[in-house]
C-alpha cells in the first residue's frame, strides 16, 4: 500500500490538498522535469501545468466527486535514449521468474503472476498497454504467450522474437484482436500530461475503450490501477473509488481480483485514508459497452467469488442505481 502525508490548504473545488510523498524508489516517481526551455523528444505539447487549469478542474474532479491532491511530476523525455530490453535483460528476468525471485512490483507483481497462473495465456496473443521497464511483457512471454504486442507512447526496444512494439498511432492501423491484454500502473496516468501526453480529463476512460477495441469478444484484460477513495493526484495519477471506478469498468465484467495486501475491513480498499491506495489485479472480461446485469453484480449467478470482487461489483451496482 502506498502511503502519503497530506496538508490541507484552501483552494479549488474538490477539497484541494497539497501532498508530500514518502520516497518510493521502486516506482521512480516524479523525476525532475526540465524547465530550462528544452523541448521533449516525445511530445509536441506544452509542459504540464503545476495545477489543474481552471477551465478543466470540474471535469477532472467530476464536479466535486473526486478530491484534488497535488504531487507534480514532469516525466517527459528530453533525450533520444530509449528503454532497451536486450536479450541479456530478458534472460535475467526469466531466470528470476523461474526462481520465484522477480520483484519488480513487489507483492503486487506477485498478484499479477497469480492471475496469469489462474487465467492461462499460453499460446495466446497478448497486448501490453504501457511499458516502463522489463516487466509485464517478460511475464507474458515467460507464461507462454505466442505473440506479445507492446503499445507505448515512448516506444521501447524489446529484443525478443515474440515481442512487437508499437505506438498508439501504429496499432490503430492494425486489425489486431488479441485474446488477452495487460495494463498495470498505466491507465491512471493517461490525460494528466505527466509523460508528455495531452491534457484529457477522461484520458483513462479513453484508454480503457482502446483496450476494449483491440480484444476479441470475451477477451480478458488484467488491470492494475490505484484503488482507494476517489481522488486525482495532480499530475501523478488518479485513485479510483466508488465514483470513478464504475466508469472505468463500464463495458467489462469483473471476474476476479488478486490482492496480496488485503485487510480485514468491511469496506477495504475504499476506506483507506484519502490519498493512500493499493494496486491489485482485476480480471475483466470484455462485454458490450454497458455494465453487467444486476444479477451478476449482486452475485446471484456466481457460486464462488472473492470478497474484493464482491465489493467492487456492489459499488458498480450502486452506481447504476444512481445513474
Amino acid at each position: 500500500m502506498k502511503n502519503i502525508l497530506t496538508k490541507l490548504i484552501d483552494g479549488m473545488p474538490g477539497r484541494k490538498r497539497i501532498i508530500q510523498h514518502k520516497s518510493d524508489a521502486r516506482d521512480g516517481y516524479c523525476k525532475s522535469g526540465a524547465r530550462d526551455g528544452r523541448s521533449p523528444v516525445n511530445s509536441p505539447f506544452a509542459p504540464p501545468p503545476n495545477t489543474i487549469p481552471e477551465g478543466l478542474i470540474n471535469e477532472y474532479a467530476m464536479n466535486g466527486k473526486m478530491d484534488v491532491l497535488y504531487w507534480f511530476c514532469d516525466d517527459r523525455i528530453f533525450s533520444n535514449e530509449r528503454l532497451h530490453n536486450d536479450k541479456k535483460i530478458y534472460n535475467r528476468v526469466f531466470q528470476q521468474l523461474r526462481a520465484g525471485a522477480f520483484r519488480y512490483y513487489g507483492k503486487e507483481g506477485e498478484a499479477l503472476l497469480q492471475a496469469l497462473e489462474n487465467y492461462p495465456i499460453k499460446e495466446k496473443e497478448v497486448i501490453i498497454w504501457g511499458l516502463a521497464g522489463c516487466n509485464c511483457e517478460a511475464m507474458a512471454v515467460w507464461k507462454g504467450a505466442n505473440k506479445v504486442y507492446v503499445v507505448e507512447y515512448n516506444k521501447p526496444v524489446c529484443d525478443h522474437e515474440r515481442i512487437e512494439v508499437m505506438n498508439h498511432e501504429e496499432i490503430a492501423q492494425r486489425a489486431i484482436r488479441a485474446d488477452f491484454a495487460i495494463s498495470y500502473s498505466s491507465f491512471e496516468h493517461d490525460g494528466l500530461g505527466r509523460y508528455g501526453d495531452p491534457l484529457l480529463p477522461n484520458g483513462d476512460i479513453h484508454a480503457m475503450r482502446e483496450a476494449h477495441k483491440f480484444l476479441k469478444n470475451d477477451g480478458i484484460l488484467f488491470l492494475g490501477v490505484p484503488l482507494g477513495k476517489d481522488c486525482i493526484v495532480w499530475n501523478a495519477h488518479r485513485i479510483y473509488g466508488e465514483n470513478r471506478l464504475p466508469l472505468l469498468l463500464k463495458g467489462w465484467r469483473l471476474l476476479d481480483v488478486f490482492d496480496n495486501n488485503i485487510k480485514n475491513s468491511p469496506e477495504y480498499p475504499f476506506d483507506l485514508l484519502l490519498g493512500n491506495y493499493i494496486q491489485n489485479v482485476m480480471v475483466l472480461k470484455k462485454i458490450a459497452d454497458d455494465f453487467p446485469d444486476d444479477e451478476y453484480l449482486l452475485g446471484e449467478k456466481i457460486e464462488q467469488r472473492n470478497i474484493i470482487c464482491e465489493r467492487i461489483n456492489r459499488k458498480i451496482y450502486e452506481f447504476k442505481q444512481l445513474s
